[in-house]
């Protein structure tokens, strides 16, 4: 059968099939990726400063550090404490592409605060 003995209507239904078959396919190669990270001396190992991830991963970045921390995850604007002798979890969707960094939020003196410079670099390529 040719297809132009297809009806407008079958085209379409076959097309919109076509579709949800390409997107469940680029959904199933998604995965939930897990990263421990220990900050000692404001610092990752070197081997752990850039983390790769692809667009649609599901990340968990599991932090321990020698000393009290606050964390900011830019890009994706999350934040979380770490305090000595626990571990603390950053979870997110890789949905936004680029290279992101996690710095260390320091206070001011009279409010506010400034960042350190880069703990890790997070970068998320599309799929």
């Amino acid at each position: 059968m040719s297809m132009n003995a297809v009806s407008p209507a079958k085209r379409v239904l076959l097309l919109l099939l076509i579709l949800a078959a390409s997107l469940s396919a680029s959904s199933v190669q998604a995965e939930e990726l897990t990263f421990v990270l220990r900050v000692e001396r404001g610092q990752v190992p070197a081997k752990m400063r850039l983390i790769r991830v692809k667009q649609g991963d599901v990340v968990k970045l599991r932090w321990s550090s020698d000393r009290p921390i606050a964390l900011h995850f830019h890009g994706y604007d999350i934040g979380q404490k770490v305090e000595p002798g626990a571990v603390a979890e950053m979870n997110f969707t890789a949905r936004a592409t680029g290279r992101f960094p996690v710095q260390e939020h320091k206070p001011q003196t009279g409010g506010g605060h400034s960042h350190g410079a880069a703990i890790v670099q997070i970068e998320v390529f599309p799929r």
